[in-house]
């Protein structure tokens, strides 16, 4: 994430605890789906986008951006967190399998993710949660460890196994720093809440990854307008770069190639018009 965006330190903490937390929000997902992330605010931050995809083999693929990058110096001289991203909005948009998109949204609190998600699935999903993310950097401002936790409450536990849960939580040492030290996700279950009987009973792959490609860019720009297509036909300019939002992926097109790409995407349409029926195009942008 940090090397596709050319991050910060600043900015890979701050958009790489947004993909770590919407990629745990994801595992949750009992079918193949997405969990967006989104922090709209009026900070100097201005927000966030972090997407977690669930897939049909369960690996969980995340990607994401800052709406600023590189953040602005008044970002990264503000006091607290509550100051960066400002007064604003938390929204979860959840989508699982064939049911329809369920999003809900709740004022930020104290612009800390952690606080502030744990605040979303209280409000919003009347679901007792407790979110931990950290990111650890070595002296030279790069990455070497970064980790979370999502612990939910489970229908039917009682308030003593919740609160003995809680004390556990307290005890929990910074996760980049614990991962960047070797530790391991088994170990940190023992240590933490072995005593309450915790156990690992399943896993999944995990990595930053879009699924943008040179094939759905060409959909986006046949999806335009046709003035707006031939405009960028006649004018360029040359070859076309497109980059994806999600991921800082490069795609570069030379003209004759799109051109022939587009009027391949044009004929089927042509046809279907000719005998009377109605044809759509499905291309989308990532």
């Amino acid at each position: 994430m940090r090397a596709n965006h050319a991050l910060g330190p600043v900015e890979t903490m701050t958009l790489g605890k947004g993909i770590l937390c919407a990629s745990l929000a994801t595992s949750l997902l009992k079918d193949p789906g997405s969990i967006m992330l989104r922090i709209d605010g009026s900070g100097p931050a201005e927000g966030l986008s972090a997407e977690g995809m669930k897939l049909p083999s369960g690996e969980i693929s995340a990607r994401g951006r800052l709406f600023r990058n590189p953040l602005p110096q008044e970002a990264l001289s503000v006091e607290s967190s509550v100051d960066l991203f400002g007064p604003g909005a938390l929204t979860i948009t959840r989508m699982e399998g064939e049911s329809n998109p369920f999003m809900g949204s709740v004022p930020l609190r104290s612009g800390n993710l952690n606080k502030d998600l744990t605040h979303y699935f209280f409000e919003s999903e009347q679901t007792r949660t407790a979110v931990d993310s950290s990111i650890y950097f070595a002296n030279d401002g790069s990455p070497r460890g970064a980790g979370a936790l999502l612990l939910q409450a489970m229908p039917g536990a009682d308030d003593i196994f919740l609160a003995t849960a809680e004390a556990k939580l307290a005890t929990l040492p910074p996760l980049g720093l614990w991962f960047a030290q070797g530790g391991t996700r088994d170990t940190l279950i023992s240590a933490i809440f072995g005593e309450v009987g915790a156990q690992r009973t399943a896993e999944a792959d995990f990595s930053f990854n879009c699924p943008c490609s040179q094939e759905r860019f060409i959909g986006h720009i046949a999806g335009l307008d046709r003035a707006t297509v031939d405009d960028i036909l006649a004018n360029g300019p040359w070859p076309l770069e497109t980059q994806c939002h999600y991921c800082s992926s490069t795609y570069t097109f030379a003209k004759a190639d799109l051109e022939q790409a587009l009027a391949s995407r044009r004929q089927p349409l042509a046809a279907s018009t000719a005998r009377g029926e109605r044809s759509e195009d499905t291309g989308t942008s990532p």
